[in-house]
C-alpha cells in the first residue's frame, strides 16, 4: 500500500508491504512521484480528503484510493506516530530525518493500519529512503514503452518474463525492485557484476546455492505472520526448514573467492537457537491448525506426554471392556462406539437385547439395534474427554508461547530474507548469462556507448526454434556521433533497435550481463524511450529483421 501527501513544493510518498514489513519513503516533484507509483503499482493509495481532486488530476484515476481525514497529514502527528512505533527519540538513524513530506506520508500509513485493527506491527522494524539521486531516471512512458513488466499486447512477453530466473519469493520481489531502480553508482554495479561473473565461472557453487535456495520459503512473510500472531504450526516448521537451508549457503558464500559474496555470507544469520527451539517444541509434521492436535513434540512437556499416553491407551481399555462384557452377557456382536450427541455407548442388535443386564441404561433405540451406557463407560468418557481437552489447551498455550518468543528474531530473519533475495537475483543473472550467452559489460564514467553485436533480449527469445537473431552494433560518443538517425519502412526494426539499446544499458546498470558480443557503457543517469505506436510482432507471418 502507499500514501501520498501534497505540500507546496514537494509531494511526499511512502510504500509499505504489510506482508513483509518493507517500509520505504521519498519525496519529489509530481513527475518523480508518478514514476514511483508506476514502478511500485500499489494496491491501495491513501490520500487526504482535501486532496482528492488534486490527486486524480495529477496521477489519474487508475489507482484504488482511500481518503483519510486532513488532520492525519499533520507534521507533529506523523512524526510522533513514527517514533512511537520504532521506539526511538528521532528518525535520524533511519536516514529519513530531512524528508519532511515523506515523513508525513509514512506516518499516515501507520495511522491507517491502527485504525483498521492492524495492531501487531512488530515486523515493521525500519524505514528506508528511496534516494532519487541514487537511481536511473525513467519516466512512466519509458517504463511502458520498454515493456519492463507489462505489455499493451495480450500474452506478450516482457523483459521481466525473460530475465526472471529467481527461485525464491524474496528474489522475485527484489528483482522487480532492481528493474524499477537501476543503479547509478559504478562501484555498486561492478560489485553485482563481479558476483555474477564468479557464478558463471564457478558452476558447481552456483548449482549448490540454487539447490539450497529451492528449500527456502518466503522468509519475509513467514516472520511477518509470526509478528502478527497469524502464523500456523506448519508455517513455523517451514520457517525452521528455511533457516536450516541457509546454513550451507552461508558456508559456501563465506568461503568463496569473491569479496562481495563473502560479505553476504558473513552477514547471513544461522539462527541456531531459533532453529533448535522450534525443533524441540514442534512435531516435524505439525498440522496447519493447532486445534487438530499433535502440534507439540513428544518430550517437550511431561504433562502433555502423560495426557497423550492416557488418551492413546483408551483403545486398549475399550477393547478389554468389550471382550469382558461380551463374555459376561453372551452377546458376541457387542460394539462400543461414540458420536457427538451421546458420547460413548454400547450397541446391541435387537436379536440380543433380551440379554442386556439390568444395570445398563438405554440411551437410544434404532430400527435394528439399541444403544446403552454404563457407569463404567461414563467414567471412562469423562476421563478421556477431559484429557483430550487438556491436551488441546496445553498445545495451544505452548504454541502461543513459542510464537511470542520468536519475535526477538524478526530482524535477523528479515536480514536473511533480504540477503537470500540478493543472492537469488545474482544467481539468476548468472543463469541467464549462461543460458543465453550474455557477456560481462564494462561500465565507466565516460560518455561513450559501444555495443558490438547487440541483441534484443525479448525479441530473440520469441524467434522460431533454430532461427538466430541478427545482431547489430551501436556506437555513440560526445565527439563524433552523439545521435543515430535510423530510417526505413514500417516494421523494419527502427523502434526495436531503440528499445534494444535502452534495455542493454538498463540490464547492465541493474547488475546483469547483457546480450551482446561486447559492451562498453558510459554510466547513464536517465533513460528515455518514445515509440509512436505499439508494435505487435506477428511472428507467424513476419520477420522483424
Amino acid at each position: 500500500m502507499c500514501s501520498v501527501y501534497f505540500d507546496k513544493k514537494y509531494i511526499g510518498i511512502s510504500f509499505l508491504d504489510i506482508s513483509t514489513g518493507e517500509f520505504l519513503t521519498s519525496q519529489g516533484n509530481a513527475e518523480y512521484i508518478d514514476k514511483l507509483l508506476q514502478n511500485f503499482s500499489p494496491s491501495e493509495v491513501l490520500v487526504s480528503k482535501q486532496k482528492r481532486t488534486l490527486f486524480n488530476e495529477t496521477f489519474g484515476n487508475d489507482f484504488h484510493t482511500f481518503y483519510l481525514e486532513n488532520w492525519v497529514y499533520q507534521t507533529d502527528y506523523a512524526y510522533e506516530t513514527l517514533i512511537k512505533h520504532f521506539n526511538t527519540r528521532t528518525l535520524k538513524g533511519f536516514g529519513v530525518e530531512d524528508l519532511y513530506e515523506g515523513i508525513i506520508a509514512s506516518g499516515s500509513i501507520l495511522h491507517y493500519l491502527g485504525e483498521t485493527q492492524h495492531h501487531k506491527l512488530q515486523h515493521i522494524t525500519s524505514i528506508s529512503r528511496i534516494a532519487e539521486d541514487d537511481y536511473v531516471w525513467m519516466d512512466k512512458f519509458t517504463i511502458r514503452n520498454l515493456e519492463l513488466y507489462h505489455s499493451t499486447n495480450n500474452n506478450a512477453v516482457t523483459l521481466l518474463n525473460v530475465i526472471d530466473k529467481t527461485i525464491s519469493p524474496m528474489g522475485g520481489r527484489l528483482l522487480k525492485r532492481w528493474l524499477a531502480l537501476p543503479l547509478k553508482n559504478v562501484e555498486k554495479i561492478k560489485q553485482r557484476h563481479e558476483v555474477v561473473h564468479f557464478f558463471t565461472e564457478e558452476s558447481t557453487v552456483l548449482q549448490k546455492i540454487q539447490n539450497h535456495i529451492k528449500h527456502i520459503g518466503d522468509l519475509e512473510r513467514l516472520i511477518s505472520k509470526t509478528a502478527t500472531g497469524k502464523v500456523n504450526p506448519r508455517e513455523v516448521i517451514q520457517l525452521k526448514n528455511s533457516l536450516e537451508a541457509i546454513v550451507p549457503i552461508k558456508s559456501l558464500a563465506s568461503n568463496s573467492k569473491n569479496e562481495s559474496l563473502r560479505i553476504i555470507g558473513d552477514n547471513l544469520q544461522s539462527c541456531e537457537v531459533l532453529r533448535e527451539k522450534i525443533k524441540q517444541t514442534l512435531n516435524e509434521d505439525a498440522p496447519v491448525n493447532v486445534l487438530k492436535g499433535n502440534t507439540i513434540a513428544a518430550g517437550f512437556s511431561s504433562e502433555l506426554d502423560e495426557l497423550r499416553n492416557l488418551s492413546k491407551s483408551g483403545k486398549d481399555y475399550l477393547d478389554n471392556m468389550l471382550e469382558r462384557e461380551s463374555e459376561r452377557t453372551g452377546i458376541t456382536s457387542l460394539k462400543i462406539a461414540s458420536n457427538n450427541v451421546f458420547g460413548y455407548y454400547i450397541e446391541v442388535r435387537n436379536t440380543h437385547k433380551d440379554k442386556v443386564p439390568q444395570e445398563w441404561i438405554r440411551k437410544q433405540t434404532l430400527v435394528s439395534a439399541e444403544r446403552y451406557i454404563t457407569e463404567e463407560l461414563k467414567e471412562y468418557e469423562a476421563k478421556i474427554l477431559g484429557a483430550e481437552e487438556r491436551i488441546l489447551s496445553i498445545e495451544q498455550q505452548l504454541f502461543s508461547e513459542l510464537v511470542g518468543w520468536m519475535n526477538q528474531y524478526i530482524k535477523a530473519v528479515q536480514q536473511n530474507a533480504y540477503l537470500i533475495g540478493q543472492l537469488d537475483c545474482l544467481c539468476g543473472f548468472a543463469q541467464l548469462a549462461k543460458d543465453n550467452n550474455y557477456i560481462y559489460p564494462k561500465l565507466d564514467d565516460s560518455f561513450d556507448l559501444e555495443i558490438k553485436n547487440g541483441r534484443h533480449p525479448v525479441i530473440e527469445k520469441q524467434l522460431p526454434l533454430g532461427e538466430a537473431y541478427i545482431a547489430n552494433d551501436v556506437f555513440l560518443d560526445r565527439e563524433t556521433q552523439q545521435i543515430i538517425m535510423i530510417t526505413g519502412p514500417n516494421m523494419s526494426g527502427k523502434s526495436a533497435i531503440l528499445r534494444q539499446t535502452a534495455l542493454i544499458v538498463l540490464l547492465a546498470q541493474i547488475g546483469s550481463f547483457v546480450p551482446a558480443e561486447s559492451a562498453r557503457i558510459g554510466l547513464v543517469d536517465k533513460i528515455f524511450t518514445r515509440v509512436a505506436r505499439a508494435i505487435i510482432y506477428l511472428w507467424a507471418n513476419l520477420r522483424l529483421w
